[in-house]
């Protein structure tokens, strides 16, 4: 069993490695910074990563031999959120998200956040276009939980202690 301890890149950073071993992850598993599972060609990893760290897709765990183990995430059932024609909706309806305390992810085309049926609701109330869909739970993340990606190193590490030793 392999245990990782760090993050050593992301595939977009990284010439292309023979082989890719996939380690699918929903958005809570991601979030977590110490779990056990198996990746798609049955390696077992056991992640222990610094409190804080989310895991992003296409993040590189470890190199095994001539296999990368890559983050890949998973497939989720969720809310696509569209804007439309009426801004007021729309920011009432991204405002009435974070008062559910419901997890969003920003892309350039609206909003994803997990199928709720109070959330969904909510959104049809506001008249904002709504889709269901079953896709990956990812796109920019704002907020104080979980606002960064930690990818460690001593420079990065002074610097982000600094940073919050400042707050």
């Amino acid at each position: 069993m392999n245990i990782i301890s760090g993050i050593i890149g992301h595939m977009s950073d990284l010439s292309c490695p023979e082989k890719v071993d996939l380690l699918e992850l929903t958005s809570d598993e991601r979030a977590s910074p110490h779990f056990a599972a198996t990746t798609r060609f049955g390696r077992e990893v056991r992640v222990s990563l610094p409190r804080g760290t989310e895991l992003q897709d296409g993040d590189v765990l470890c190199f095994d031999d001539d296999t990368a183990v890559v983050v890949k995430a998973k497939e989720e059932d969720l809310l696509f959120l569209k804007p439309g024609g009426d801004a007021i909706a729309w920011w009432a309806a991204c405002y009435q998200l974070g008062n559910f305390h419901r997890p969003a992810r920003f892309c350039e085309e609206g909003v994803l956040t997990p199928n709720d049926p109070l959330a969904a609701q909510m959104l049809d109330r506001l008249g904002v276009a709504v889709e269901r869909i079953h896709a990956p739970f990812v796109g920019r993340r704002f907020g104080a939980a979980g606002a960064h990606h930690h990818h460690h190193d001593r420079e990065t590490d002074a610097h982000h202690a600094t940073r919050h030793h400042d707050h």
